[in-house]
């Protein structure tokens, strides 16, 4: 495949809509995985955000004393760990998508970036459980909902892009270093500590807050605390730096994945 093909993300793009029933299908089976042999079942969803929530809000909320915004801590850690859960799901399921389905990958052509989409797109449902829960907690604290709720949705879109480009790299990478999987563990973990989900952006010293401002999860957080949580319009500046980062970074997974995949039949 040529260069130019390589970064043509809108042809790239199109033929996957043109196979989306073969990538339908293959959410199902992801989603059917997941729970499959699970005594309690698509449960788990709504058990793991409340218990995270409680721990957190226990030790740093109880015992830490962090601040909040104003906001009680439960709902403050919520509404971070929402997005940040989806990201760091969605990626370390990705991860293996192409490894642990090497008999689709060596024997039939499809577009193999459906296999690391497929993985993310199934943590959507995760996703949609926790956002339920974190509605109930928004009820339980009778937090109101304004008209900026629906800047909601080109914030998570953003977050897709940087999801989806972040999975595709490191699941092509995965292919020829094995380590990435371990990697990728420590790597997320860090990542978390270094975003605002569990401490509010405000309480960073101004000597590192321009770093921060340059990881786009801290932006994408952020935005999506104002918007859900404060009823307020996020900062466009600070949400601009995550949109544009985030395109990069599923132009460039994208455009990687997309250039060797066909190599990575032949290794894999």
């Amino acid at each position: 495949m040529s260069g130019s093909e390589c970064l043509n993300p809108v042809r790239h793009l199109r033929t996957l809509f043109q196979n989306h029933e073969l990538l339908t299908r293959m959410i199902h089976r992801e989603i059917s995985a997941r729970y499959r042999q699970s005594l309690l079942g698509i449960t788990w969803a709504f058990i793991k955000p409340f218990a995270t929530v409680a721990v957190f809000t226990i030790i740093f909320s109880g015992i830490a004393r962090l601040p909040s915004d104003n906001q009680p801590y439960a709902l403050f850690a919520m509404s971070g760990l929402l997005p940040w859960t989806f990201f760091s799901v969605a990626v370390t399921s990705g991860i293996q998508s192409l490894t642990s389905q090497s008999n689709l990958v060596t024997k039939i052509y499809f577009p193999r970036e459906i296999l690391p989409m497929a993985s993310m797109a199934a943590s959507v449902l995760d996703f949609l459980i926790s956002l339920l829960f974190l509605a109930a907690l928004m009820i339980f604290f009778n937090v109101g909902v304004t008209w900026n709720l629906l800047y909601a949705v080109p914030i998570l879109a953003t977050e897709v892009l940087l999801t989806a480009g972040v999975t595709l790299f490191l699941s092509i990478a995965n292919v020829w270093y094995r380590d990435i999987t371990h990697a990728a563990g420590l790597m997320l973990q860090l990542w978390m500590y270094l975003s605002p989900v569990l401490y509010p952006f405000s309480i960073v010293p101004d000597a590192y807050k321009p770093l921060m401002r340059l990881n786009p999860m801290t932006g994408i957080i952020e935005a999506f605390r104002s918007a859900v949580i404060r009823g307020e319009a996020p900062d466009a500046g600070f949400f601009a730096i995550s949109l544009v980062i985030s395109l990069l970074v599923f132009l460039g997974g994208y455009g990687l994945f997309k250039a060797q995949e066909f190599r990575a039949a032949d290794v894999i």
